[in-house]
């Protein structure tokens, strides 16, 4: 239940913030991090793994509220790409326990999410790259983990 809460926050959020309402995307943001707290902790993965998506969620809700108390769209865009590293272990971490579907769609999803994030500052039009490819590859996930009894 928790997964589907988060992915339509996840969804919720990109399409407010295309339709050009940063605030409600930010509020939108927010409950797609915090409902993926009882999915981390449902997950069965290791500790460390485990740490890695709380410290991804609760640091990327504290970017949605910074960006919601209008910190500049260049530092909240340099700290998310942060967070996508732990984002990226507790995705992949996560996903090593799963069926072969959610398992290859989460390692795709974790190692670019990690490749962006390092190499995101060196590609044209990063941002609408990245976007391209999370919100079909993050939804797919998200529902994979709701609908296989997890």
């Amino acid at each position: 239940m928790f997964a589907l809460l988060s992915c339509s926050g996840w969804i919720a959020m990109f399409a407010a913030k295309k339709s050009g309402h940063l605030w409600l995307g930010n509020c939108f943001g927010l409950l797609y991090h915090l409902a993926l707290a009882p999915v981390v902790q449902a997950l069965p993965a290791p500790e460390f793994v485990r740490i890695a998506g709380y410290v991804w969620i609760f640091c990327d809700a504290l970017i949605d509220v910074a960006s919601i108390n209008a910190m500049g769209e260049r530092e909240v865009w340099a700290l998310r790409m942060g967070v996508h590293i732990p984002a990226s272990a507790w995705i992949i971490g996560s996903s090593l326990q799963m069926s072969a579907l959610p398992l290859a769609v989460g390692v795709v999803l974790g190692g670019v999410l990690a490749l962006h994030a390092i190499a995101g500052p060196a590609l044209p039009d990063a941002k609408r790259k990245l976007f391209l490819f999370v919100l079909p590859a993050m939804t797919a996930w998200l529902c994979l983990i709701a609908f296989s009894g997890r």
